[in-house]
C-alpha cells in the first residue's frame, strides 16, 4: 500500500473506533468521573461491546499509523490525519450520532481542508 492508502485506512479506522467509543459510552451512560463510581462505570465500558470494538480499532489505527510513519515525514502526514480525521469524525457524528453542527464549524473544516491541500502538495 502507498503513503495515502495506508493514511486513509488508518483514519477510517480511528473515525470508526470514535464513532463506536461514543455509542458505547452512551449506551451505558457515560463516565462521570466521580471517585464511588469510577469502578463501576469503567467495569460497564470494559463490556460494551461498541467500546470494545472501537479499542480494537484504534489499535488496528495505531499499527498502520506506525507503517505511515516509518516512511514519511511526520510534518507531512501528521497534519492530513489530523485534517481527514476531524472532518469524517464530525460528519459521522452527524449521520451517526445525530449530532448538530455550527455553520461556523462547517467553515472551519473548509478551512482546514485549504490547509490540508497545502500540506499534501508542497
Amino acid at each position: 500500500m502507498n503513503f495515502f492508502q495506508l493514511l486513509i485506512t488508518s483514519v477510517f479506522f480511528n473515525v470508526t473506533a470514535n464513532i463506536l467509543l461514543k455509542k458505547g459510552v452512551k449506551a451505558f451512560g457515560g463516565i462521570s468521573g466521580q471517585k464511588a463510581k469510577i469502578i463501576e462505570e469503567l467495569s460497564k465500558a470494559a463490556f460494551s461491546p461498541f467500546v470494545i470494538f472501537g479499542l480494537f480499532l484504534y489499535g488496528l489505527s495505531f499499527i498502520i499509523w506506525l507503517r505511515v510513519l516509518t516512511f514519511n515525514d511526520l510534518s507531512r502526514a501528521y497534519p492530513i490525519f489530523a485534517t481527514i480525521v476531524f472532518l469524517l469524525t464530525t460528519a459521522g457524528s452527524i449521520v451517526f450520532l445525530k449530532e448538530n453542527v455550527s455553520i461556523i464549524r462547517v467553515l472551519g473544516i473548509i478551512i482546514m481542508l485549504v490547509g490540508i491541500y497545502i500540506v499534501a502538495r508542497y
